[in-house]
């Protein structure tokens, strides 16, 4: 069974690839059981902290695949199907989906055991190690090469596409800056995400070093007027683009699929200054916010999330059949996982456009999001 490079990146070289100044800036750093069972529930449990992990041959009857909310969507059922069918034969046994509404319960399920293994964001992840260190990344996205390289994807900070002038700045590179977003209604994802509220935050704290001094003070009134939070990245965007917030942060990832994207290269197209409307016949949530869009005033490359697992609750043995088949070349030409380019309405989760398919990644490759104040 073929698998994809496993080319890895070190810190320093994810740094020299998007500029030092720029990423140190924005990081911070100056179906088996294919009914979904369990959807929307939360996940119950305690901290299992450093407990022994599980070893080789032991039984395990099922494993528990839980999902972030913007994952969890309806028009991701597909996909989600194919991910646990497939993960079923590579394991050789019975996979449940657990779709979430909260990213927290999603953090819980995988830190507690109640699942075996979780899609998680860059910062869910690391706060879920944190719950219990026995929680690690497994695999994630390449970029298009198969590589690690440029397995990346972008946190913007975003206003109504109307008032962008507001954050015109001759100063900066981008000639724009969020200079003048102290005051205004903010919208977040969560605080457990990673490109929708750990990044922007960051971004403001280095901005603004003697008004805000933690993410905490950024969660709740103060430096903004208002503080909301969209509970996914579709949810942060949709209230900008509705009027209820000023100013959002969400990621391309989550919502590039609902818009009209700008021509160009991605890289291009995720910088300040560049405009986005809501495609037309747009699912839910867009389909209330027809005609509407949004500009970039800031917008920072986050390292993929990991698929991870919990080992206390599964075994090595185990882990590593998952390991072998998830990257192999058989999963990444699997276009129920991984539509073509330019596809629509395919289910899949992923797209080709994006990335080659799954690739193996550590711990360590996630140290640059660790290093964020």
């Amino acid at each position: 069974m073929r698998n994809l490079t496993e080319t890895q990146l070190s810190r320093r070289s994810f740094l020299g690839l998007f500029g030092a100044s720029a990423v140190v800036a924005g990081l911070g750093l100056a179906g088996c059981g294919g009914n979904d069972a369990g959807k929307g529930g939360a996940a119950t449990g305690t901290d299992s902290g450093s407990a022994s992990a599980a070893s080789d041959g032991e039984t395990l009857d099922k494993i528990t695949m839980v999902w972030l909310p913007n994952e969890s969507a309806a028009e991701f059922d597909a996909g989600r199907e194919e991910f646990g069918r497939v993960l079923s034969e590579y394991a050789g046994v019975e996979v449940e989906l657990m779709t979430t509404t909260d990213y927290n319960v999603a953090i819980e399920a995988i830190s507690s055991g109640k699942a075996q293994m979780a899609n998680l964001g860059a910062e869910g992840y690391i706060q879920a190690q944190e719950k219990n260190e026995n929680v690690h990344a497994l695999f994630t996205t390449s970029d298009t090469e198969g590589t690690l390289d440029g397995a990346k994807y972008y946190s913007r900070i975003a206003v109504p596409a109307d008032q962008m002038s507001e954050y015109e700045d001759a100063e900066s590179e981008t000639g724009y800056s969020i200079k003048n977003i102290k005051g205004k209604r903010m919208s977040f994802v969560s605080q457990t995400s990673t490109s929708g509220f750990k990044v922007p935050c960051n971004a403001i704290m280095t901005e603004f070093p003697d008004d805000v001094t933690s993410t905490d003070e950024l969660a709740q009134p103060g430096f903004f007027s208002q503080v909301l939070f969209g509970n996914s990245h579709p949810g942060s965007c949709v209230n900008l683009l509705q009027g209820d917030a000023d100013v959002a942060a969400f990621d391309d990832i989550d919502v590039d699929m609902y818009l009209a994207v700008p021509e160009g290269e991605r890289d291009a197209v995720n910088q300040p200054g560049s405009v986005y409307g809501v495609a037309e016949g747009a699912a839910q949530p867009f389909d209330r916010v027809q005609g509407k869009e949004f500009g970039i005033i800031q917008s920072t490359p986050v390292l993929n999330g990991p698929i991870v697992y919990n080992a206390d609750v599964l075994p090595e043995d185990i882990k590593d059949k998952i390991l072998e088949g998830m990257t192999s070349t058989e999963v990444a030409d699997n276009e129920q996982l991984f539509a073509p380019e330019d596809a629509e309405g395919t289910g899949a989760i992923w797209s080709k456009g994006d990335t080659a398919g799954f690739i193996a990644v550590d711990d360590e490759w996630y140290d640059p999001i660790r290093a964020l104040a």
